[in-house]
């Protein structure tokens, strides 16, 4: 699809390098003449160019640029964007002290008025041991840039990177070649499928006054008087707001019966905003606009109003800020179905039948199990046997990445249905595994958890994440060939707020389990090795969640309970964790941990002893905790009627206190309370040493979201619980039940469950109905019940669930009422995952 113009062309290569010493023109790229610098050299391996870059760990120059580089003339590109890439592996590189720093392969150059600029490839930094792989960058060239220069190296890491100079491209895939003519069935469905995504914009309907009011903002420019147009807030670009009125513009004038249908001056109108935009060319400092959000916006636009964008330069210059999405390395998952979904719409607008099929392709390849390689690594992401959204790592992302995924995915399943790009029968079982398995379960009365949601918790969260997810819902319903009525419940069930969905999930590659009763929901949320806690370092949203995801319980009755309470929360003081009080700075809008003076999130857990285990009906759940100072042994039972979580072994070695929370939530109405019970919005609690604090906390919704600048005051009143654990604690621990839907006599009175164990060995309980939940810590005995492992089991009758919360055991050996089985545990993507033994 894209003609690639190369350096090699000799009427360019002279304006384009410029080094010490002059070249002849016509030296393709692997005759570039490198400056090699201290720890970078260039080597012949197997016929081929390859730069060496080796520091040594204790190089007092680490924090220096230890690249190779050439220079580069950039004035004949202005306006262009080139594209480069090359292949590189990895021998033992040490994570840098900041994240944009380790490997380059980086752009600099200085723009017009000296200011200096760094384009990388965008991709986190890279440190361990990795194999070849590509790598690539875009970056728009502006009128004026000159100095350019290139690196290749290691900044702040060392080790070995290697660079494989005969693989090193840079291309203008601007320039493009006219698309083959469509055959008449092509011509056909490309219709079918335009009007379709036509009338599904339509469905966003603007109001006549809104139209009026944008049109009285227009400059005679096209720019609009109530944006900023020198914001530059990567998180919420306030530019960006001038192509979504255009959008408006766009709906208004195409949508039949609207006051603003074909208006003249509409049109005129938006006109002059696009081709503003085509002439100038705004550019973000992140990435997720200039490839993603603007591409959208335009070709929606192209797709809106064809009439008013005839074949001229104005359009000409449009597609080519269009061309902006394109398939780089760095996208993975949900950031590879966005820029695929740009294309095809492009291919579109373009009647490009190979962009069509190249787009189609990648976005019904992501319809799939994800990989089983590097599931640690930042890269990694996409649908888990669990039924779980990975991305950004493996972290749950139901509510960010992987909610944008599941819609996504519901949009093509019916603009593409009855074409031949419509989703295979073995892509709608991996579809229905995700809606079935994963997002059905975490919704409860039409909101989603919290704690499923990923990094965007801000306002009303909880509520639009699971008003777009029932929505995708309604779309599979439409399309899904297997038919409607399994979407139907679901809708039904949190239409009508009357839960039909009753059970334990625990979804194994993601720590994090689902307790569902006809009248409430609870859920926690844990950390491990193989789990990347929530993320708080990406465009400043969720910048005190640390510890949101460390054993954090919630618990649901009317799903609101936690309604836009985040932003006043203690974040070292969340439902069902144990935490030191850390200290937080904040600078600015800018809120970051003291403990983590790089300011680097977390990429994985820190302890191996997390996992759970369920029968379907019952679930328990452990977390060993290791993290800022702090190290505890939780465990959480959920039975039918009632929440037990017993924590031991709690040892702190910060001068913060340290403190176990038992809820956190909004207070609504009368709290009740006598020896060792609270009672509070019909929920009840029960243990000893808990103490109780109410009243009222604000906070600021920056804090959740990054892209907000001004101060935007939250106020909410309280109920927690919390139990105190002091300074430094040693060997402290704690019990407590919680009774969702219990009256306050019920909860003074309550004996249905009990605590058989809470030590470092073992902690276990007996369910009302007489079920054993257990976690072993080491091998031991429990009434007639013997594990030589440690793992996790429910014990009923002659039937064991054994789970393993290492995931690496392969096999267990249990005895039950002098009857001793071996048993083999599942592997690969299974490990973690609940077995069943009938003795």
């Amino acid at each position: 699809m894209y003609k690639r113009i190369l350096f090699i062309l000799p009427a360019l290569l002279g304006a384009v390098l410029s080094t010490a010493a002059a070249r002849p023109a016509g030296i393709d790229e692997g005759k570039i003449d490198w400056e090699q610098t201290r720890y970078a050299r260039i080597i012949r391996r197997d016929g081929r160019k390859i730069l060496q870059v080796r520091v040594p760990e204790n190089a007092p120059d680490i924090a220096n640029k230890n690249c190779a580089f050439f220079n580069i003339n950039l004035a004949p590109f202005a306006g262009e964007e080139l594209m480069f890439s090359i292949r590189m592996r990895g021998k033992n590189i040490s994570r840098p002290l900041h994240s944009y720093n380790g490997i380059k392969v980086m752009l600099f150059y200085q723009d017009r008025n000296g200011k200096k600029n760094y384009y990388d490839t965008g991709e986190p930094a890279f440190y361990g041991t990795f194999d070849w792989r590509p790598t690539a960058a875009c970056v728009l060239i502006p009128p004026g840039a000159h100095n350019g220069r290139f690196r290749l190296g290691l900044q702040e890491s060392s080790g070995e990177v290697e660079f494989d100079l005969d693989s090193f491209r840079i291309t203008l895939p601007g320039h493009v070649e006219k698309p083959q003519p469509l055959s008449p069935e092509q011509e056909k469905e490309f219709d079918l499928v335009q009007s379709r995504m036509r009338a599904e914009l339509q469905k966003s309907r603007v109001r006549p006054d809104t139209i009026r009011r944008r049109l009285a903002q227009q400059n005679a420019d096209g720019t609009f008087r109530d944006i900023d147009y020198s914001n530059r807030n990567n998180s919420s670009w306030q530019v960006a707001r001038h192509l979504q009125y255009a959008l408006e513009f766009a709906l208004a004038w195409s949508t039949a019966g609207h006051e603003f249908h074909h208006d003249e001056a509409l049109g005129r109108a938006l006109r002059n905003a696009v081709n503003w935009w085509g002439e100038n060319r705004p550019r973000s400092g992140n990435w997720w606009w200039n490839d993603m959000a603007i591409p959208q916006y335009l070709t929606e636009i192209l797709l809106l109003a064809p009439e008013l964008f005839p074949d001229d330069p104005l359009r000409q210059n449009i597609l080519k800020i269009c061309r902006q999405a394109k398939f780089l390395p760095r996208y993975t998952g949900n950031n590879r179905v966005f820029i695929a979904q740009n294309i095809f719409r492009r291919a579109l607008v373009e009647r490009d039948p190979a962009a069509a099929a190249e787009a189609a392709a990648v976005i019904t390849e992501e319809v799939r199990p994800a990989p089983v390689h590097n599931k640690t690594r930042w890269a990694f992401g996409g649908i888990r046997a669990d039924g779980c959204y990975h991305q950004h790592g493996p972290q749950i992302q139901f509510g960010n990445y992987g909610g944008e995924f599941f819609a996504n995915v519901a949009n093509w399943s019916n603009l593409w249905k009855d074409t031949r790009w419509q989703f295979s029968a073995d892509q709608w079982k991996v579809i229905r595994h995700l809606a079935f398995d994963g997002f059905q379960w975490v919704l409860w009365n039409g909101n989603m958890d919290l704690l499923a949601i990923g990094r965007q918790l801000g306002r009303n969260a909880a509520r639009s994440k699971g008003y777009r997810t029932l929505s995708a819902l309604r779309k599979l319903s439409n399309a899904d060939p297997g038919g409607s009525a399994p979407y139907r419940k679901v809708l039904e069930r949190n239409e009508t707020k009357t839960n039909s969905l009753v059970g334990n999930r625990h979804f194994w590659n993601s720590d994090y389990m689902v307790h569902r009763r006809p009248q409430w929901y609870a859920s926690v949320r844990m950390n491990s090795v193989r789990v990347r806690p929530i993320e708080d370092d990406t465009n400043g949203d969720n910048a005190l969640g640390r510890y949101f995801s460390d054993g954090s319980c919630l618990i649901l009755r009317s799903g609101n309970e936690y309604e836009n309470i985040t932003p006043c929360w203690d974040w070292t003081r969340l439902p069902g964790t144990t935490l030191p009080a850390s200290p937080i700075i904040t600078l600015n809008t800018q809120r970051r941990w003291t403990l983590s003076p790089t300011r680097d999130s977390r990429l994985l857990g820190e302890t191996k002893f997390v996992g759970g285990v369920t029968d379907g009906t019952h679930g328990a759940a452990v977390f060993t905790m290791d993290l800022d100072g702090v190290k505890a042994k939780k465990a959480y039972f959920f039975d039918t009627d009632a929440i037990l979580q017993l924590g031991t072994g709690i040892c702190g070695t910060v001068p913060h206190e340290v403190a176990t929370t038992v809820n956190c939530c909004l207070r609504n109405g009368e709290i009740k309370q006598g020896k060792n019970w609270f009672h509070h919005d019909g929920i009840g609690y029960r243990g000893e040493h808990i103490t109780l604090k109410t009243g009222k906390r604000t906070g600021d919704w920056r804090i959740l979201n990054g892209g907000l600048l001004t101060p935007q005051p939250e106020t909410r009143d309280l109920f927690e619980l919390r139990i105190p654990h002091g300074v430094r604690p040693k060997s402290a621990s704690y019990a407590f039940t919680i009774l969702p839907g219990a009256t306050p006599e019920e909860t003074a009175n309550w004996n249905r469950t009990e605590i058989l164990a809470n030590n470092d060995n073992c902690q276990a309980v007996k369910f009302s109905d007489g079920t054993i939940g257990a976690i072993f810590h080491a091998p031991g005995k429990l009434g007639p019940f013997e594990t030589r492992q440690p793992g996790i089991f429910l014990i009923a009758g002659r039937k064991v669930f054994a789970a393993d919360p290492t995931a690496e055991l392969r096999r267990i050996t249990l005895t039950l009422d002098g009857v001793t089985r071996t048993i083999a545990l599942p592997d690969g993507e299974m490990a973690g995952s609940t077995t069943e033994i009938t003795f």
